[in-house]
């Protein structure tokens, strides 16, 4: 009640307080306590091993410190960024102080460690492909897995049909590296990629993921969307759903339908730390 009180206070000065807010919350809930998930609810996705398939979505955590907190409160899986390769005011502190932080936590990590990358929003058309190979190159010795972001709401929309060319670009390069990376080191690094249905274009960008063999999608979208697209893949391959989930029922709903794994972020600013003890009750129930 205490937490929600706040929130409620601190939100109406804005995301970004409430934001910080909720992790320092999620800080000290880390020092205080030890919400083990259920071995019940361990998921084997992507060739990784998720303790619980309750996930934090990318925007909480941009710059990546505070994952350490995140498997004592009972997540499963964490996704931080999205990361840029120059910093960008209220986005990115940048490609080379995030992979700083990131490097300080020890492998193997506690729970998976997801990283999304995104371009610059000043970046031309010509050298986004540049941008994401920055920093899939720079994040791959600590990531567990790595999330291509389509773009700001605020910038290139690579969603687009006109930017498909673009994208396809982007694709193929990082393609190519994870596949010479997997050789060259004997680790290969999943890869999803984050659809947003709000942008369209959701059964293209879905196809296209699919020809060139991503290991994922994450989706942004309600849960009767996360159906019809759980329905259309048949299973060839896994979804992280996202966004406006923020009861534990609604978790419940949403591996109901089709995800394979779920992120949190809103309901987390909200609820504070005892919403991730709340879902994975209900989810090993």
């Amino acid at each position: 009640m205490i937490y929600e009180f706040l929130a409620k206070a601190i939100g109406s000065l804005g995301a970004v307080h409430a934001r910080q807010l909720a992790a320092v919350a999620v800080n000290v809930a880390g020092k205080v306590s030890s919400a083990q998930p259920s071995p019940l609810l361990a998921r084997h996705v992507m060739g990784l091993v998720f303790p619980s398939p309750l996930g934090l979505a990318a925007g909480f955590d941009k710059h990546g410190k505070h994952f350490m907190s995140l498997p004592l409160i009972g997540f499963g899986f964490a996704e931080i960024g999205s990361v840029t390769p120059l910093p960008e005011a209220e986005r990115s502190v940048g490609l080379h102080a995030v992979s700083l932080n990131i490097s300080r936590y020890r492998l193997p990590h506690p729970i998976p460690l997801g990283v999304s990358i995104s371009m610059n929003r000043a970046t031309p058309p010509a050298a986004m492909a540049h941008d994401y190979l920055k920093c899939f190159l720079g994040v791959q010795h600590v990531a567990d897995y790595v999330t291509l972001n389509l773009g700001p709401r605020a910038g290139p929309d690579l969603h687009l049909p006109e930017n498909t060319k673009v994208l396809r670009e982007i694709f193929h390069a990082i393609k190519r590296v994870q596949e010479a990376l997997s050789v060259t080191n004997g680790k290969r690094i999943p890869i999803a990629v984050k659809i947003d249905q709000v942008r369209g274009n959701t059964r293209v960008l879905i196809n296209d993921v699919l020809e060139y063999g991503f290991d994922g999608i994450v989706l942004s979208g309600s849960t009767a969307c996360l159906a019809q697209v759980a329905n259309y893949l048949n299973g060839q391959m896994p979804i992280i759903s996202v966004g406006g989930i923020c009861t534990a029922q609604e978790a419940k709903e949403r591996l109901d339908a089709g995800a394979s794994l779920l992120q949190i972020y809103s309901g987390l600013v909200a609820s504070g730390p005892k919403l991730v003890r709340k879902i994975n009750k209900q989810l090993s129930s």
